[in-house]
């Protein structure tokens, strides 16, 4: 027990030697798991009831520009095909495969960190475009605005290298709902976003 606090106690405690400098680069492969979302009925015209983008690993790699010890730009890309499946995410409900899905996903964004201890929290977010390729049917890919926001942290083992850990939520506008009207027959469309979250754990090279 007093070692493991000892090393804890080492990890906190504030390293000049593992600072992260200004003008760096950082580069992520990254490897993860998304939780899927419904995409409700109506929503497209491809399916005629609800269908959810299953869970599934996905694969990607970071770049990282710091333009000041705490502040980061980062690009991201990432790849995950995912089973396309009946119905929602409800208690012992039966669900159906349907089709497949790829989606490349590519975003710019600003991460903010705290401190400079071997152990590094921040927060990120960022906005980009998700290109989904169904594979069900004469169904067409698209590509589509998604915005994220999360948080994460990094453990320093050198002043080169971290291992990174993020956790993130990423909202896809995939459309509107059908008209809605009200008793005056004032009608409007309801914009529909679905929302992937993040797992994703990754070993960072600074330069």
């Amino acid at each position: 027990m007093r070692k493991l606090v000892l090393v804890l106690a080492g990890l906190m405690l504030p390293v000049a030697g593992f600072a992260q400098r200004e003008g760096s680069v950082e580069l992520t492969p990254t490897v993860g798991f998304w939780l899927g979302d419904t995409i409700a009925r109506g929503v497209t015209p491809t399916f005629n009831f609800d269908v959810t983008v299953d869970d599934a690993p996905a694969f990607g790699l970071r770049l990282g520009y710091r333009f000041a010890p705490n502040w980061a730009v980062d690009f991201a890309l990432f790849r995950e095909k995912a089973d396309l499946v009946t119905g929602r995410r409800e208690l012992f409900e039966g669900r159906s495969k349907v089709g497949e899905i790829n989606l490349t996903t590519a975003e710019v964004g600003i991460e903010g960190s705290i401190g400079h201890r071997r152990v590094v929290p921040f927060l990120a977010g960022g906005i980009g475009a998700m290109h989904l390729d169904p594979d069900f049917g004469t169904a067409s890919s698209d590509t589509r605005f998604v915005a994220n926001f999360g948080g994460g942290f990094k453990v320093f083992f050198t002043p080169e290298i971290a291992l990174r850990f993020d956790w993130r939520g990423h909202s896809v506008h995939v459309g509107s709902d059908a008209d809605r009207c009200d008793w005056w027959d004032r009608c409007e469309k309801r914009d529909e976003w679905i929302t992937f979250t993040e797992v994703a754990l990754g070993l960072s090279f600074v330069f």
